[in-house]
């Protein structure tokens, strides 16, 4: 438990828990009357503006969807959809459409009617070509992790207004260089792709806060290293063996995940990212650390777990915001009595 709360705080405090009522997020949406059946909303077409149809083993979306002229939000996620219907998109008041989980395969053209929508989400369908969603110019946030595609079409940069952007497991072989035209993106999710460099034009992000590359095949991370607005970066399992000179530049940066690489040397210009909050180094190959650690005084997580420390370091003790440790799965079974005190050893 104690554990929990602290990973908790832990999210509070780098931004990581987006909404605490997950898709209902606007305020907006939370004071709306939710209908959830057909039948109820077309009994109030008028004031129906949010119509809740998930998890109903449809196969379908029912045609009298249309009538609905005032429908903002549209959940349909954990059906058996096949297709989106021509007559979704004849509502142009939508803003939000959740449909993840489903058998969608394709995105129609007529999806650029919906001048203001702004979010949609389509995680876990079998869609391969997304461009259809770059006609609709209002959009900040698309979803569409672990479906079917190879590549990302250089005219997602005609997105403006887009501010996250979430293709985690997919099947795309080199990073979408369009997206760094993007001025306000702010997080950027690309994780379990066999994407392996980074262009240079990554340094042309203005906004980015978050970037998601794990089990890539980014080997170097030196171009990451120019995006300074970083608050937090995540390259686990992508076969690191050395961390970057250039870390130190990322003097943003709150939360780093490195776990799962081949990191043998623990460089002291990490130790300059003073900013650091949650810092994961766990099932790497260190065993030494610099006296520099001392200077991440706002170190609140320092996972260091599986690693070859023969000697738990002992500088951990003077770190005044570290409140817990990982340090299982390493070569020694002591610890100091300083370390655990008032500390979460894990």
């Amino acid at each position: 438990m104690k554990r929990f709360i602290i990973s908790l705080a832990l999210m509070l405090m780098t931004g990581a828990i987006v909404s605490a009522q997950s898709y209902y997020n606007e305020q907006w949406l939370a004071k709306q009357k939710i209908f959830t059946n057909m039948e109820e909303a077309l009994g109030s077409s008028d004031n129906c503006v949010v119509l809740d149809l998930s998890n109903r083993s449809l196969s379908s979306v029912p045609s009298q969807i249309s009538q609905l002229k005032s429908l903002k939000a549209i959940y349909l996620q954990g059906n058996s959809i096949t297709e989106l219907p021509a007559e979704l998109f004849q509502l142009t008041e939508l803003r939000y459409i959740f449909a993840d989980q489903n058998a969608i395969g394709k995105i129609p053209a007529e999806i650029s009617n919906l001048k203001k929508l702004k979010r949609i989400s389509l995680a876990n369908n079998r869609l391969s070509d997304i461009s259809p969603l770059f006609n609709c110019p209002a959009l900040e946030s698309i979803s569409i992790s672990n479906n079917l595609i190879a590549s990302v079409p250089a005219s997602i940069s005609n997105l403006k207004n887009l501010k996250e952007l979430d293709l985690s497991f997919n099947k795309i072989t080199a990073f979408p260089t369009a997206v760094t035209e993007i001025k306000t993106l702010e997080s950027l999710m690309l994780a379990s792709n066999t994407i392996a460099t980074i262009p240079t034009s990554v340094a042309n992000f203005k906004a980015l806060k978050v970037l998601y590359l794990d089990n890539c095949k980014i080997r170097d991370m030196t171009q990451i290293c120019n995006i300074t607005t970083l608050t937090r970066l995540s390259l686990s399992g992508c076969g690191i063996t050395i961390i970057s000179p250039k870390i130190s530049q990322l003097s943003n940066l709150q939360r780093l995940i490195l776990s799962h690489n081949n990191i043998s040397t623990f460089p002291d210009n990490l130790t300059k990212i003073t900013s650091l909050i949650f810092l994961d180094l766990s099932n790497n190959k260190l065993s030494k650390m610099p006296n520099s650690v001392s200077l991440l005084t706002n170190l609140f997580d320092f996972n260091l777990c599986n690693n070859l420390f023969e000697q738990f370091p002992e500088l951990l003790q003077n770190l005044p915001a570290l409140k817990a440790v990982g340090l299982s799965g390493n070569k020694t079974q002591m610890m100091p009595p300083m370390l655990t005190y008032e500390r979460d050893v894990y």
